[in-house]
């Protein structure tokens, strides 16, 4: 009996530090910029921003969290008047774009602190949006590089060097490219539609 009982006390105390040091997994979703291929104008949409446009956003526990506008759109941030609003959309564990698009996905381990730290900002952030969407500001890269940053998973940045840094998806992808090659993070892709030019990396 004394035996058994020493036996699981060494069991508690080896089990313990990997609950506490354990990985969780968060999603980073890019939706690549695209233009209709000129034969295909009259059935192809335009989207905001062309080639470079897209959109970025981190997915947790199958709910995916993304910043955009809300109103008005602004060219230069309004400080005091924001037209902005981060969004929540339940995945149940399905892709967040169709299928014809062109998106990747990084996954990324994180550990429990960034995880818990994450549920934390984005809370804070739904209820009360930090910053305005503008083209001159905060959109959903520089927003997500915000989030990211604060979690540790790429450095942090001030929020003006944010803006400039990360001014469309693609600069913060190729970040993301860069840390999955250095930290053998997996990543997938999908192709988009042969109707739009897409955006290459």
């Amino acid at each position: 009996m004394r035996c058994t009982l020493i036996i699981l006390f060494f069991l508690y105390a080896s089990v313990c530090p990997a609950q506490k040091d354990s990985l969780r997994t968060i999603q980073v979703h890019f939706l690549y910029g695209s233009k209709p291929l000129h034969k295909y104008r009259a059935t192809e949409k335009k989207y905001f921003g062309g080639l470079h446009g897209g959109h970025v956003s981190i997915e947790v526990d199958s709910v995916d969290y993304g910043f955009g506008p809300q109103g008005k759109f602004h060219v230069f941030a309004h400080k005091n008047n924001c037209h902005s609003i981060f969004t929540i959309k339940q995945t149940k564990g399905l892709s967040v774009y169709p299928a014809d698009s062109k998106v990747t996905t990084f996954f990324i381990p994180v550990t429990n602190e960034a995880y818990y730290k994450f549920l934390n900002i984005v809370n804070d952030y739904c209820n009360s949006t930090p910053y305005d969407y503008a083209f001159i500001g905060m959109r959903c890269a520089a927003a997500a590089q915000d989030v990211l940053g604060q979690m540790g998973v790429v450095k942090p940045r001030k929020k003006l060097k944010n803006i400039f840094t990360t001014f469309y998806p693609k600069m913060l992808r190729k970040r993301m490219f860069r840390l999955a090659k250095e930290k053998n993070y997996k990543y997938v892709q999908q192709e988009g539609r042969k109707t739009r030019k897409w955006e290459k990396d």
